[in-house]
């Protein structure tokens, strides 16, 4: 069978490769924004390095992430695929036979991941939690290399299984309109903490929320004056399902049990990632480099977020939260407000505005 993607044209063994997930090789069409981000990260990073770039793809399935950089970009020194499945290789090796700098292993991820090293990109993209994942994968990857993170189980970190978030990624999750942003807050949160455990510093260069999956990426430093000001980002959120008035708060003790504005309840989430999600060098360049062979998706996905990166505040409002009635159009509300778009959702909207500003201007 034959599909295509972005500017390549390749092969499945069946019509089942993108319908049934339990296929020995899966193809997740809707999975091509994820794959259009990575070659507009590694184009930008590639520009920033001024130099072409080993990348490794762990789980690469049909190797269909490789074919696109390899067939839409320049940057490509090396590639490396591998996956612990030989019918998953055998894909990979058929639609890439053009190709003679690419290399093949058929292995588990962590174990071709501890064997090889010094990746200036590495891909983890699994199916679920990537938690098992990051440590040899920030292990082999250089210091000064881009990572690119996937997580697809996120009802778990989302607030519907608030126990398997605790379990698997050591935070609290928030039950609240912004959900989106708060799982990849937690995320980003866990990835910088198995780096620091290894003496590494990632630092959050480029993220975002698409239908099932949260992708993250960072740069890999080393020292401590580089890991401060990360682990400083490290906090709280407080929410009051009351009155909507929440706040962000560096330490657990600091978090009141009562709503400061109304008395209610004051739930939390985290620890979790504060700050900024996005580099603008990272940004602009991605921009500039033209959008030729993406999803439309991945377009307005990429110009809302470049909107929302001018805002600080760790969580997004939706107009429907502030009571019943005649919600004002979202239009209005961002000239008012002084707020942006949110890629987190389509009735979303981001402001530093104080939140007595912001519901005063509802009631």
């Amino acid at each position: 069978m034959i599909l295509r993607e972005g500017k390549v044209q390749f092969v499945m063994p069946s019509e089942d490769s993108y319908k049934d997930s339990s296929v020995e090789v899966f193809y997740n069409p809707h999975m091509a924004v994820n794959r259009d981000f990575t070659v507009l990260m590694l184009k930008a990073y590639s520009i920033l390095k001024a130099k072409k770039l080993n990348i490794a793809d762990p789980m690469c399935a049909s190797g269909i992430r490789v074919l696109r950089l390899l067939e839409e970009t320049d940057i490509i020194e090396k590639a490396y695929l591998n996956d612990i499945k030989q019918s998953a290789i055998k894909v990979a090796k058929e639609n890439l036979k053009a190709y003679k700098n690419v290399e093949y292993f058929n292995e588990d991820a962590n174990i071709f991941l501890y064997k090889n090293k010094n990746f200036d990109y590495i891909d983890i993209d699994p199916f679920g939690s990537p938690v098992g994942f990051l440590e040899s994968a920030i292990s082999s990857l250089k210091t000064g290399g881009l990572i690119g993170i996937t997580a697809t189980d996120t009802a778990s970190i989302s607030g519907a299984y608030p126990f398997k978030a605790i379990r698997r990624y050591g935070s609290k999750p928030l039950d609240v309109e912004f959900y989106h942003e708060v799982a990849l807050r937690i995320l980003i949160k866990y990835a910088i903490q198995e780096a620091f455990k290894l003496d590494y510093v990632l630092i959050p260069v480029f993220s975002f929320s698409y239908r099932h999956f949260l992708r993250a990426f960072f740069i890999k430093e080393k020292g401590v004056s580089k890991a401060i000001p990360i682990n400083n980002q490290i906090g709280y959120i407080g929410y009051c399902h009351s009155c909507k008035f929440r706040e962000k708060y560096t330490c657990l003790l600091d978090i009141p049990k009562y709503c400061p504005i109304c008395g209610e309840f004051f739930d939390y989430g985290g620890p979790l990632y504060l700050g900024p999600l996005y580099d603008i060098k990272f940004l602009d360049i991605m921009l500039k480099e033209g959008l030729s062979y993406i999803q439309k998706d991945s377009i307005w996905l990429l110009k809302t977020i470049k909107e929302e990166s001018n805002v600080t505040s760790p969580w997004f409002y939706k107009g429907n939260i502030f009571g019943k009635g005649n919600i004002p159009k979202l239009k209005d509300i961002l000239i008012h407000l002084k707020a942006t778009k949110t890629h987190f959702s389509k009735e979303g909207f981001k402001t530093d505005l104080d939140f007595n500003t912001i519901k005063e201007f509802f009631r």
